[in-house]
């Protein structure tokens, strides 16, 4: 088991997780020391987003594929594909049919502040932590309380998901190889396993049994030995992918299309209001929140407290967009350490990979955490949201909490649950 707790609440976690996993990593985050107080006008807004959601990722395709096809400014894909290998490039997409560009299925949320959706990442890690932590909810119902939303386990919503959409007996290949979190996801398929879903290189089934292929990326799927097969019964109307076989879905760059000059008017307002203003970044500058433009050198001579971006790796490359890698807050760089990182943003440019300026939106918050000797710790934090959604609608949302800005998932990182 992870590190040896004296406190109840790690060692129900502990003990879960290594009962269904096999696994020595117990639970790898802070427990706070209560649900997250998700108030109604809250919620109602997480439950909206999921149709927005969707709509944004329709238009987003059809406009991507308009100009992969011609019938759109070729400058559109080239945001995206340019610098990519023919396997991934606009021939590979031109070949693409409506069941290959079904919409993604399963997908998280990763919001600076409730409505400002900083990626959404498709399926995602991190759903196995917030049904861990509504496990632990519902084992000590006296020192958390009764619940106060209709929100219920995580991997119980998306086993009734599967269920009606794949039928009474589903299959599915998770792939684990670029998942942030590979233990978490062994977790889930183990849940999902309890659940009847079977998954392929856990039960025994063949890969042709298999109705349903979850990846954490499209270059997972790309260079997976059965791509060309599961391609062709997609093709036949027998398998569905979670993650639609393009990198349209990793790139962040398809945040900017919203408040780009070229694609702008196909997005509604209230479907731009879903991001904090992203921009392409380019070697003359780029667009201020207020849309005044700024070039990089008058950028870097900001003061530090005046640079309210995160500059983000916005094309597809397998190590630099997944997780928190390549993401970095603008103003904690000096000027000379911003001038080089810059630098490599305009090489990477040079080459076909984008990089985007997203404004920086925080939610700071005191958090309060007990830790695994059962001492409280209470800290000044920053917030981040995770919604998890189903086609079917909001199924969960977790509350991050951490000193530093940046908030992701580490020891230091404080864990709750709307409940």
């Amino acid at each position: 088991m992870g590190e040896q707790s004296s406190h109840r609440w790690y060692r129900f976690v502990d003990e879960d997780i290594e009962t269904r996993t096999g696994t020595t990593v117990g639970f790898t985050n802070l427990i706070a020391d209560r649900p997250y107080p998700l108030d109604d006008r809250m919620l109602q807004g997480f439950l909206a987003r999921n149709e927005l959601i969707r709509a944004y990722q329709r238009i987003t395709r059809d406009l991507f594929m308009a100009s992969v096809r011609g019938d759109a400014d070729p400058a559109i894909a080239g945001t995206l594909l340019d610098g990519q290998p023919p396997e991934r490039g606009i021939e590979y997409h031109r070949k693409l049919t409506e069941r290959h560009l079904a919409l993604p299925v399963y997908f998280r949320t990763d919001e600076a502040a409730p409505g400002a959706i900083a990626e959404i990442q498709c399926p995602a890690s991190g759903w196995e932590i917030a049904d861990q932590v509504h496990s632990l909810y519902r084992e000590f119902p006296d020192e958390f309380g009764a619940p106060t939303h209709r929100l219920g386990s995580l991997i119980d919503g998306l086993a009734t998901s599967l269920h009606g959409r794949l039928g009474p007996d589903p299959v599915a290949h998770h792939l684990t190889n670029n998942a942030s979190r590979p233990h978490g996801v062994h977790y889930t398929v183990q849940r999902l396993r309890e659940s009847g879903i079977r998954h392929f290189g856990w039960d025994p089934v063949h890969w042709k049994d298999c109705g349903f292929v979850r990846a954490h990326e499209f270059y997972d799927l790309r260079y997976n030995g059965f791509f060309d097969q599961w391609m062709e019964e997609c093709e036949k109307g027998e398998l569905l992918f979670d993650h639609p076989p393009t990198p349209l879905y990793d790139a962040k760059v398809t945040m900017a299309w919203p408040f780009w000059d070229k694609t702008r008017q196909h997005y509604p307002d209230e479907i731009r209001g879903l991001f904090p203003h992203t921009e392409m970044i380019t070697p003359e500058g780029f667009h201020l929140p207020d849309g005044s433009w700024i070039s990089l050198d008058d950028y870097c001579a900001l003061g530090e407290r005046k640079r309210n971006h995160y500059l983000k790796f916005g094309s597809h490359h397998p190590t630099l967009n997944w997780g928190s890698r390549a993401v970095y807050s603008s103003g904690s760089f000096s000027r000379v350490a911003l001038r080089k990182l810059l630098d490599r943003i305009l090489a990477d440019t040079a080459a076909g990979h984008l990089w985007v300026a997203q404004e920086a939106r925080m939610h700071p918050e005191p958090a309060t955490a007990i830790t695994r000797e059962g001492d409280e710790l209470k800290m000044d934090a920053y917030t981040k949201f995770s919604a998890f959604y189903t086609p079917e609608g909001l199924v969960g949302v977790m509350a991050m909490q951490e000193r530093s800005h940046k908030v992701h998932g580490s020891p230091q990182t404080v864990v709750s649950i709307a409940y």
